[in-house]
Protein backbone atom coordinates (compact mmCIF):
# COMPACT_ATOMS: atom_id res chain seq x y z
CA UNK A 1 0.00 0.00 0.00
CA UNK A 2 1.54 3.54 -1.06
CA UNK A 3 2.51 5.83 2.06
CA UNK A 4 -0.06 8.38 0.94
CA UNK A 5 -2.91 6.30 0.81
CA UNK A 6 -1.69 4.80 4.22
CA UNK A 7 -1.49 8.00 6.08
CA UNK A 8 -4.95 8.94 4.64
CA UNK A 9 -6.40 5.79 6.60
CA UNK A 10 -4.66 7.02 9.82
CA UNK A 11 -6.49 10.09 9.25
CA UNK A 12 -9.45 8.53 8.63
CA UNK A 13 -9.07 6.49 12.16
CA UNK A 14 -8.14 3.09 11.03
CA UNK A 15 -6.20 2.03 13.93
CA UNK A 16 -4.82 -0.80 11.56
CA UNK A 17 -3.24 1.67 9.10
CA UNK A 18 -1.62 3.42 11.81
CA UNK A 19 -0.07 -0.08 12.83
CA UNK A 20 1.14 -0.38 9.86
CA UNK A 21 3.03 3.12 9.07
CA UNK A 22 4.54 2.44 12.78
CA UNK A 23 6.43 -1.01 12.22
CA UNK A 24 6.88 -0.22 8.63
CA UNK A 25 9.05 3.48 9.67
CA UNK A 26 9.71 3.34 13.16
CA UNK A 27 13.27 1.04 12.96
CA UNK A 28 14.13 3.50 10.36
CA UNK A 29 13.18 6.51 12.18
CA UNK A 30 14.89 5.74 15.35
CA UNK A 31 18.17 5.24 13.68
CA UNK A 32 17.48 8.94 11.98
CA UNK A 33 16.73 10.50 15.49
CA UNK A 34 19.77 8.87 17.29
CA UNK A 35 22.03 10.76 14.61
CA UNK A 36 20.67 13.83 16.85
CA UNK A 37 20.25 12.26 20.20
CA UNK A 38 23.16 10.14 20.87
CA UNK A 39 21.18 7.74 22.56
CA UNK A 40 19.33 4.66 21.48
CA UNK A 41 16.48 4.85 24.26
CA UNK A 42 16.11 8.18 23.43
CA UNK A 43 15.36 8.39 20.07
CA UNK A 44 13.13 5.34 21.06
CA UNK A 45 11.65 7.97 23.15
CA UNK A 46 11.67 10.75 20.45
CA UNK A 47 9.92 8.47 17.64
CA UNK A 48 7.20 7.18 19.87
CA UNK A 49 6.16 10.85 20.94
CA UNK A 50 6.17 11.54 17.26
CA UNK A 51 3.59 8.73 17.23
CA UNK A 52 1.56 9.15 19.65
CA UNK A 53 1.38 13.31 18.36
CA UNK A 54 0.64 11.75 15.00
CA UNK A 55 -2.37 9.59 16.00
CA UNK A 56 -3.90 12.13 18.41
CA UNK A 57 -3.87 15.17 15.52
CA UNK A 58 -4.59 12.39 12.98
CA UNK A 59 -7.57 14.18 12.25
CA UNK A 60 -6.46 17.76 11.70
CA UNK A 61 -3.66 16.18 9.18
CA UNK A 62 -2.71 17.28 6.08
CA UNK A 63 -1.64 14.58 3.93
CA UNK A 64 1.69 15.56 1.99
CA UNK A 65 2.74 14.25 -1.07
CA UNK A 66 6.08 12.63 0.22
CA UNK A 67 4.57 10.47 3.22
CA UNK A 68 8.31 9.44 3.89
CA UNK A 69 10.13 13.05 3.79
CA UNK A 70 7.40 14.51 5.56
CA UNK A 71 7.76 11.37 8.89
CA UNK A 72 11.61 12.17 9.01
CA UNK A 73 11.10 15.78 8.92
CA UNK A 74 8.53 15.78 11.86
CA UNK A 75 11.11 13.24 13.94
CA UNK A 76 13.90 15.69 13.15
CA UNK A 77 11.89 18.14 14.93
CA UNK A 78 10.92 16.32 17.87
CA UNK A 79 14.26 15.22 18.39
CA UNK A 80 14.84 18.91 18.34
CA UNK A 81 12.43 19.16 20.84
CA UNK A 82 14.01 16.51 22.61
CA UNK A 83 17.42 18.37 23.00
CA UNK A 84 15.99 21.64 23.90
CA UNK A 85 14.25 20.54 26.90
CA UNK A 86 17.50 17.93 27.71
CA UNK A 87 19.71 21.21 27.85
CA UNK A 88 17.31 23.55 29.68
CA UNK A 89 17.15 20.52 32.00
CA UNK A 90 20.66 20.18 32.59
CA UNK A 91 20.69 23.67 33.00
CA UNK A 92 18.77 23.81 35.98
CA UNK A 93 20.28 20.89 37.67
CA UNK A 94 23.73 22.93 37.32
CA UNK A 95 21.85 26.06 38.87
CA UNK A 96 20.36 24.12 41.25
CA UNK A 97 23.79 22.55 42.42
CA UNK A 98 24.95 26.07 42.66
CA UNK A 99 21.96 27.45 44.75
CA UNK A 100 22.75 25.13 47.01
CA UNK A 101 26.32 24.69 47.59
CA UNK A 102 27.99 25.81 50.96
CA UNK A 103 28.10 29.06 51.84
CA UNK A 104 30.88 28.39 54.72
CA UNK A 105 33.19 25.91 53.49
CA UNK A 106 33.44 24.78 56.73
CA UNK A 107 30.25 23.28 56.53
CA UNK A 108 31.73 20.33 55.70
CA UNK A 109 28.03 18.21 56.65
CA UNK A 110 26.34 19.56 53.94
CA UNK A 111 29.19 19.86 51.19
CA UNK A 112 29.33 16.13 52.02
CA UNK A 113 25.86 15.39 51.14
CA UNK A 114 26.21 17.20 47.88
CA UNK A 115 28.02 14.95 45.53
CA UNK A 116 25.78 12.50 46.79
CA UNK A 117 22.39 14.26 45.42
CA UNK A 118 24.25 15.19 42.36
CA UNK A 119 24.90 11.59 41.10
CA UNK A 120 21.44 10.38 42.65
CA UNK A 121 19.53 12.95 40.66
CA UNK A 122 21.84 11.89 37.68
CA UNK A 123 20.72 8.09 38.16
CA UNK A 124 17.31 9.17 37.34
CA UNK A 125 15.80 8.44 33.95
CA UNK A 126 15.63 11.22 31.57
CA UNK A 127 12.12 12.33 31.59
CA UNK A 128 11.92 12.03 35.55
CA UNK A 129 15.00 13.91 36.22
CA UNK A 130 13.87 16.53 34.07
CA UNK A 131 10.22 16.45 35.44
CA UNK A 132 11.63 16.68 39.02
CA UNK A 133 14.33 19.56 38.50
CA UNK A 134 11.14 21.68 36.95
CA UNK A 135 9.07 20.98 39.82
CA UNK A 136 11.70 21.04 43.14
CA UNK A 137 14.09 22.96 41.73
CA UNK A 138 12.83 25.43 39.54
CA UNK A 139 9.04 25.54 41.08
CA UNK A 140 7.33 24.95 38.16
CA UNK A 141 3.69 23.59 39.38
CA UNK A 142 2.50 20.07 37.60
CA UNK A 143 0.37 21.66 35.11
CA UNK A 144 2.79 24.27 34.13
CA UNK A 145 5.38 21.42 33.56
CA UNK A 146 2.67 19.10 31.45
CA UNK A 147 2.28 22.16 29.59
CA UNK A 148 5.59 22.61 28.65
CA UNK A 149 6.57 19.23 28.20
CA UNK A 150 3.52 18.48 26.59
CA UNK A 151 2.51 15.46 28.78
CA UNK A 152 -0.77 14.68 31.26
CA UNK A 153 -0.39 16.22 34.69
CA UNK A 154 -0.89 13.15 35.63
CA UNK A 155 2.21 11.87 33.99
CA UNK A 156 3.62 14.92 35.69
CA UNK A 157 2.87 13.34 39.16
CA UNK A 158 3.47 10.10 38.40
CA UNK A 159 7.47 10.92 37.57
CA UNK A 160 7.67 13.50 40.64
CA UNK A 161 6.54 10.68 42.73
CA UNK A 162 9.15 8.25 41.21
CA UNK A 163 12.11 10.94 41.40
CA UNK A 164 11.18 11.01 45.00
CA UNK A 165 11.26 7.08 45.81
CA UNK A 166 14.44 6.48 43.88
CA UNK A 167 16.29 9.63 45.40
CA UNK A 168 14.92 8.43 48.94
CA UNK A 169 16.49 5.13 48.07
CA UNK A 170 20.00 6.10 46.85
CA UNK A 171 20.28 8.84 49.48
CA UNK A 172 19.22 7.17 52.41
CA UNK A 173 22.16 6.46 53.58
CA UNK A 174 23.57 10.07 53.21
CA UNK A 175 20.18 11.87 55.04
CA UNK A 176 21.58 12.61 57.66
CA UNK A 177 24.43 15.16 56.08
CA UNK A 178 21.08 17.22 54.90
CA UNK A 179 19.38 19.95 56.74
CA UNK A 180 16.21 19.18 57.81
CA UNK A 181 14.44 22.72 55.43
CA UNK A 182 16.37 21.06 52.72
CA UNK A 183 14.90 17.25 53.13
CA UNK A 184 11.54 19.07 53.21
CA UNK A 185 11.67 20.63 50.18
CA UNK A 186 12.91 17.87 48.09
CA UNK A 187 10.84 15.13 49.40
CA UNK A 188 7.41 16.34 49.73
Amino acid sequence: MKDKELLYRVKTNNKKAFDELFLFYYRDLCRFSLTFVKNADDSEDVVQKFFVRLWENRRKLEIPENVKAYLFKSVYFESMRFLRHKKTSEKYLSNYLSYFSPIDDNDTDFSGFLPHLHKAIEKLPEKCRQIFILNKLEGLTQKEISEYLEISVKTVENQVATAISKLRKELKPYLHLLPATLLYIIFH
